[in-house]
C-alpha cells in the first residue's frame, strides 16, 4: 500500500541509554533501515524504553521477526505494527 508504512515494528524493553543510533546500527546489520525511533518522555526527557524501527523492505522485517534481539545487554521484544496504526485502508476500514 503506497503511502502505509508497512514495514515497521514496535520495540520494547529498551535500555534506557539505547539511542536512535544503536537501534539504526543494530538493525542495520539485517537491511535497510528507513527510520529508527525511540520514545521520550516530554516531562523528564528520558527514554520510555521502547521505540519504532521502519524497513525498506519486507524481507529484511520478516528476518527481524524471525530472530531473538538483545541490544545493549537487554533482550528486547518486537511486534509488526498492524497497518491501521498508520490511517491506511485495511479491508475498506480506515
Amino acid at each position: 500500500m503506497e503511502g502505509c508504512d508497512q514495514n515497521k515494528v514496535f520495540v520494547g524493553g529498551l535500555a534506557w541509554e539505547t539511542t536512535e543510533d544503536v537501534l539504526k546500527e543494530y538493525f542495520g546489520s539485517y537491511g535497510n533501515v528507513v527510520d529508527a525511533v525511540i520514545v521520550i518522555d516530554r516531562i523528564t526527557g528520558s527514554s520510555r524504553g521502547f521505540g519504532f524501527v521502519s524497513f525498506f523492505e519486507s524481507e529484511v522485517l520478516s528476518k527481524v521477526l524471525g530472530d531473538s534481539h538483545k541490544i545493549l545487554g537487554r533482550t528486547v521484544c518486537f511486534r509488526q505494527l498492524p497497518e491501521f496504526v498508520y490511517g491506511c485502508v485495511v479491508n475498506n476500514v480506515v
